[in-house]
């Protein structure tokens, strides 16, 4: 086990809001993270993720990617959450892995997203696990969240 992985905090969250509240509490504590990518580029991150789930995905995904996902990860990631040591690739990279950017402006960002996720009900097919409720788009979306979440270090 790396020493990244070993520093990471355990996250759970019950809701998105209470996902924006450990992102708010950790930006004004200036946490720093343990991964590669900074506090900005991860609220980033899950901020790209729910807008595309909102307005669409600009990448495809191969069918036996899709497959595997659908039957494999996607039960496995509902009921256990994501592992870290994914690593994005072509397309994928281009549009979900973000350039270092502010702190506070990504969280802006994540705010700003997670409460189009309240108000607005039309949701797009994931690119891997295809058609999601919206109760199944927030489960994955804060999934998402504890897996990056964690790399950030309690102040």
């Amino acid at each position: 086990m790396s020493s990244q992985t070993a520093n990471r905090r355990k996250r759970s969250y019950a809701s998105l809001n209470e996902m924006v509240d450990d992102a708010t509490r950790l930006t004004a504590a200036e946490a720093p993270t343990t991964g590669n990518w900074s506090k900005g580029q991860i609220f980033e991150h899950l901020a790209r993720l729910i807008d595309f789930s909102l307005d669409g995905f600009p990448f495809k995904i191969s069918w036996p990617i899709r497959i595997i996902g659908i039957y494999y990860f996607k039960p496995r990631i509902f009921k256990h959450g994501m592992s870290p040591g994914f690593k994005l690739k072509g397309a994928t990279k281009q549009a979900l892995a973000p350039d270092p950017l502010e702190d506070q402006a990504a969280l802006e960002h994540l705010q700003k997203s997670v409460q189009r996720l309240e108000t607005e009900t039309q949701r797009c097919a994931s690119p891997v696990f295809g058609e999601l409720t919206c109760d199944e788009w927030n489960l994955t979306h804060r999934r998402h969240a504890e897996l990056h979440m964690s790399f950030i270090a309690e102040p």
